[in-house]
């Protein structure tokens, strides 16, 4: 029997209602745990937000509102983005529960305990949003270089962590090792290592919203220490030893290229200091802009991803967003993009071949108990089938995901080749019910095995095929994805 597959989104930052970025990374990984499940793996997937900090503070007295009564509703509506999506999270964590202050607490100690934390003053540039300080060749002109916004100048006496002394233990895990990917990423990690890392401080004195220090000091935890203790958080850290051990270390943190800092140093960091085994793998994926300009609520320039999944179904804009980027990079979202997938590979393809496949075989269910052999075309599709496998496994463990979007649709366009080489609606003039059986046979068998596929990517349509195109009867209805003017 597999292991247990423990899956983590980033959890998101509380300060503003989602944006189509949350989106992208939690389809993703939704989409991975149900390809993992569809493997008969005992699946974990965890997902939440991250609710403190000193923009939190702000964001909210800004609104004339309390902290709380910010994050509660921001979370409600990451929660109902995420039903509208279909993902299939086992937990959602927030950084507010009584359960994650336990766990933070019970890090700190341990840290503390491995002599890694001390008192220093740190004095410099702090960028609220990124809850981060920046040292002045990390300033980008000498703003943030990840928001290109001034940062305040800070001067205060924190707790420190000894970071420096894992420099070598993390230039070994990040070089020798699967740690971080893809490829880019990882060597923009050592880079960063190989330039000489420092010790960072782990609590704000000027901040009341987080965990309190525990020693009575006027101080909370950092709030990327927070945040990170929560994929332990999510699995039973410290309350619950058995679905711990069950399910940690994590095999894979799916994050934004922005947060590599956090998660591939810091985070193994922290772990090797608290004696706790590290994550298998941290992926991190690339930006996505809208027609070719950063996507920015202060312009305008924004995609409401509830909006595009009440207007084209949440099957379309997880199709859309796993298909259209290589994993791992850039991607730039265009309404035109949007709809030629849509039109070409949901409702003409895939829509299409369920579409032929149950009204041809409803029509003529009598051919279907008719036998025969199979010819050319049914041995090409088969080799097609025999394939497919293989493909969209080896894609989806590499986490090629837009390559298993692609395999499958091949596939479905192999499968309309073979309706239109067979011609079964000639077939069924002809009176050969043998013949028209073997195509029927086949046509609803490939297209079964589409869906089967597409589960992950597509899961409302492809159960709604799988129901249509079911082994003891065949059902006819609507178009799964009717088109759409572009």
């Amino acid at each position: 029997m597999e292991s247990p597959y423990y899956l983590t989104t980033p959890i998101y930052y509380a300060n503003d209602v989602p944006h189509i970025g949350h989106a992208y990374t939690t389809i993703a990984a939704d989409a991975i745990a149900r390809y993992q499940r569809l493997n008969g793996r005992d699946v974990f997937l965890l997902t939440g937000t991250d609710e403190h900090g000193v923009n939190i503070e702000r964001v909210a007295a800004s609104q004339g509102v309390s902290a709380r009564e910010h994050v509660d509703r921001i979370a409600r509506q990451f929660d109902a983005l995420w039903s509208r999506l279909d993902i299939s999270y086992d937990r959602f964590i927030r950084t507010t529960e009584s359960a994650h202050h336990r766990a933070v607490l019970a890090l700190w100690q341990r840290l503390q305990a491995s002599g890694d934390l001390y008192r220093a003053t740190y004095a410099g540039a702090y960028c609220a949003r990124c809850e981060a300080y920046y040292q002045p060749d990390e300033l980008d002109r000498g703003l943030c270089p990840v928001h290109a916004l001034a940062c305040d100048t800070v001067a205060e006496q924190n707790w420190f962590f000894r970071l420096s002394r894992y420099q070598d233990a993390l230039e070994r895990l990040v070089r020798d090792t699967d740690f971080v990917r893809p490829t880019s990423r990882r060597n923009e990690v050592l880079a960063v290592i190989r330039d000489g890392l420092r010790d960072f401080s782990v609590s704000r004195r000027q901040v009341r919203w987080g965990v309190p220090v525990p020693e009575g000091t006027d101080e909370v935890i950092y709030v990327w220490v927070d945040a990170l203790a929560n994929y332990l958080t999510g699995v039973g850290y410290p309350d619950d030893s058995a679905t711990f051990e069950r399910y940690w270390p994590a095999d894979l943190h799916l994050v934004g290229k922005e947060i590599i800092r956090f998660h591939c140093l810091y985070w193994p960091a922290l772990l090797l200091s608290a004696g706790l085994p590290l994550p298998r793998q941290v992926f991190a994926h690339g930006w996505l802009t809208k027609d070719g300009k950063k996507i920015s609520k202060t312009t305008g320039n924004t995609i409401d991803p509830s909006a595009l999944a009440a207007e084209f179904g949440s099957d379309a804009v997880r199709y859309y967003l796993l298909r259209a980027t290589p994993f791992g990079q850039d991607g730039d979202y265009t309404r035109a993009g949007f709809l030629r997938l849509y039109n070409a590979e949901l409702a003409n393809a895939f829509g299409n071949l369920v579409q032929r496949a149950t009204v041809l075989a409803h029509r003529h269910a009598g051919a279907l108990s008719a036998e025969g052999a199979a010819c050319g075309p049914e041995l090409e599709l088969c080799a097609e089938a025999e394939k497919l496998d293989s493909r969209v496994t080896a894609a989806f463990e590499t986490l090629a995901l837009h390559e298993a979007v692609a395999a499958v649709g091949e596939f479905v366009t192999a499968a309309n080749r073979y309706l239109q080489v067979t011609a079964p609606w000639q077939l069924a003039g002809t009176g050969d019910a043998r013949r028209l059986g073997v195509v029927l046979r086949h046509t609803l068998q490939a297209a079964r095995l589409a869906a089967r596929w597409y589960a992950p990517i597509i899961p409302r349509a492809a159960a709604e095929a799988s129901r249509r195109l079911g082994v003891t009867r065949v059902e006819v209805g609507p178009p799964l994805f009717p088109r759409y003017s572009c």
